[in-house]
């Protein structure tokens, strides 16, 4: 679990976003679905979907009826869908991964304004503080001078 991030020179929060802890059944999801969303699935399916085919060829044989050229057209449009939904994953995944390294960017960028902002603020209070100095030298100087 991620926690709240918070500037690294002050100590106030830059982030209140947590991501919660996964259960059991998220994690076993993650898992299936990272299974699913690679490339992998849907090489093996292609390659079960074909297989099955040749074995059918070899021990069926063709049939003469008429039937055959729609049951082909049938197993290659449920052989397209069963592919969608594993080519729709590995691209949420994939989407997901590159937000989640924006999002890093993002902190690291906010982690260095942050930065610069306390330098800032060090240095104006630093040049504030010179210029009371030289204020009230002035002002010395000239009240010798009027005396």
């Amino acid at each position: 679990m991620d926690e709240p991030h918070s500037c690294p020179h002050c100590g106030h929060m830059l982030s209140m976003f947590t991501e919660p802890v996964p259960d059991k059944g998220e994690r076993l999801a993650a898992r299936v679905v990272s299974v699913v969303a690679s490339w992998w699935f849907p090489i093996g399916l292609i390659t079960a979907i074909t297989i099955w085919g040749i074995i059918n060829l070899l021990y069926r044989g063709l049939e003469p009826y008429p039937m055959l050229p729609l049951a082909i057209l049938a197993t290659t449009l449920g052989s397209i869908a069963a592919l969608q939904g594993p080519l729709i994953l590995i691209t949420q995944r994939r989407s997901a991964q590159r937000d989640r390294a924006r999002d890093r960017e993002t902190y690291l960028v906010a982690s260095r304004n942050e930065q610069e902002l306390h330098e800032l603020l060090t240095e104006m209070t630093r040049l504030r503080s010179t210029l009371e100095k030289m204020k009230r030298i002035h002002e010395g100087n000239l009240t010798l001078f009027i005396s």
